[in-house]
């Protein structure tokens, strides 16, 4: 613009005209190697934020142990630390929304933010963070945050505390002859949607980072004297509790938790035991069957050079047999349905064998072949072999299998689970089926009920069907659809072979 007494000539201002119109185009055609690059930088930030995110939980575990074992010394500082990972859970699963939710705006319902399709979208950021406000609400949680880990920091831990105003800043920028631009408008105003994804997984890593850096500060402020993990209890871990004639019995004997700056004193019976690595290795040779007890001592040094001893005791079995349990189609039960499980004790007449299991019932169908029907899902079955021995009852062994639910049927149409598909295909399916894919058992479930929905003219048409077929409703709606129309199966009602009901996610289709 020129001054007040000197007016632009026309040159002038066709130049300021094409500066305007350059300017325009160059936001409008991000380079592609910018995109790349904020990709690699997206993937760099990712790596960093699981890193971080392992780290955390193990300094978190380890204040956890503390607090076990000195719950009155390490109460103020668990207390402080679980509301930091509270505000910095909140924080990052709220930011994980944000770009779920503007992915999905740019690249659909289907939207991922690992594999993003508009990278090049320069409007989304704005429409979500500053028409949609939540750039102020991320300002707002940001700041809440940074003040929370402050309010943590002593005032004379300055380099600490500076780390954590820097890394969570929120002031609008300093600008040179320009006008004044906002926090909110600086991060995501015009700027492509990778970029803005990127700049959010920015804002994910600097918060974990300062978790980091406040959690291990509060840790370290604790008594060298308190133990960073829970208790100190002798640990026995066999390699097994079944022993063979003529093998031998192997067993870890460590603390629950390790101190790796030192190895505590291992003595069975008044025997020293030697390391191998962070545990001592006891092992002794099985001759004849029986119930073999032993027990010793750990001696651990303190901190402060007091020593500590924790006593343990233990004992194992030597039998001549060995059990072998195994279902035969895959190691887990489902609910609902037989699971066979094969069983065979070698040298022992299966007369004699008498299996129990918790949750869950077990049946014989022939010799070594069983049935078991669990119960509940989520909750371990147990199945444990006795054995009639000289007249006596014998536990031989116990194997434990997880138990879970029998998973969703996938719904199809004309074989498909959808994409784009002809009208005349579509038509000709007549039906929703059902089908159990990479599912081991012969287990079928009734479709009860769907529904149809489809825009027509700007209106959205549903059309119900009870069981599996088209009503001739749903067949009218196909016939009438238009090339690129999207027609979805939706509110699909499946019943399984137990009686019970599933509801189905949708399945959408597009007209070709």
């Amino acid at each position: 613009m020129g001054a007040k007494n000197c007016p632009e000539t026309p040159r002038q201002k066709m130049i300021g005209m094409m500066y305007l119109v350059l300017t325009a185009m160059l936001a409008l055609n991000v380079s592609a190697d910018v995109l790349e690059a904020f990709t690699k930088v997206q993937q760099g930030l990712s790596s960093t934020i699981s890193s971080l995110s392992k780290k955390n939980a193990e300094t978190y575990n380890e204040i956890e142990m503390a607090y076990n074992l000195n719950a009155t010394k390490m109460s103020e500082t668990r207390d402080k630390t679980i509301q930091i990972r509270e505000k910095t859970r909140d924080l990052f699963l709220y930011i994980d929304s944000l770009k779920r939710r503007m992915v999905r705006i740019a690249d659909g319902p289907e939207g991922d933010v690992r594999n993003i399709q508009a990278r090049d979208n320069l409007d989304v950021g704005g429409q979500v963070m500053i028409q949609g406000g939540e750039g102020k609400v991320l300002k707002d949680k940001l700041n809440d945050f940074r003040e929370t880990l402050l309010g943590f920091i002593d005032e004379r831990d300055t380099v600490l505390r500076n780390a954590v105003i820097q890394n969570l800043n929120t002031n609008n920028p300093k600008t040179v002859n320009k006008s004044p631009q906002t926090w909110e408008s600086a991060y995501f105003e015009s700027i492509p949607l990778t970029g803005v994804v990127t700049i959010l997984t920015q804002f994910q890593a600097n918060a974990l980072a300062m978790e980091s850096d406040v959690v291990n500060y509060l840790f370290a402020s604790i008594d060298a004297e308190s133990f960073k993990f829970n208790k100190l209890e002798a640990l026995v871990i066999p390699e097994s509790n079944y022993v063979l004639t003529g093998d031998q019995f192997k067993a870890r004997i460590m603390l629950a938790a390790v101190d790796t700056t030192q190895q505590p004193e291992v003595l069975v019976g008044g025997r020293s035991i030697a390391y191998k690595g962070d545990y001592a290795y006891y092992a002794a040779t099985a001759t004849k069957p029986g119930i073999y007890p032993f027990k010793g001592v750990i001696n651990f040094i303190t901190p402060s050079g007091a020593t500590l001893p924790r006593s343990f005791a233990y004992q194992y079995e030597v039998a001549d047999p060995a059990v072998v349990i195994s279902p035969t189609k895959m190691n887990v039960f489902y609910v609902g349905v037989d699971n066979p499980v094969s069983l065979a004790v070698p040298g022992m007449s299966m007369d004699a064998i008498q299996p129990e299991i918790t949750n869950g019932e077990i049946r014989k169908e022939s010799d070594g072949h069983y049935i078991v029907r669990p119960k509940n899902a989520g909750k371990n079955s147990e199945i444990t072999v006795y054995a009639q021995m000289n007249g006596q009852k014998r536990k031989l062994q116990t194997q434990v299998f997880r138990v879970k639910d029998v998973p969703d049927p996938v719904a199809k149409v004309a074989d498909m689970r959808g994409g784009a598909i002809a009208r005349n295909r579509l038509r000709a399916a007549g039906y929703v089926e059902v089908v159990m894919e990479n599912f081991d058992f012969d287990l079928k479930f009734m479709v009860q009920s769907f529904n149809v929905m489809t825009i027509v003219d700007g209106y959205t048409q549903n059309a119900e069907a009870r069981g599996a077929a088209f009503t001739a409703e749903q067949d009218k709606l196909f016939q009438n659809a238009k090339r690129n129309q999207v027609i979805i199966f939706e509110e699909i009602m499946v019943k399984g072979p137990d009686g019970s009901l599933r509801k189905l996610p949708p399945v959408s289709f597009k007209i070709d």
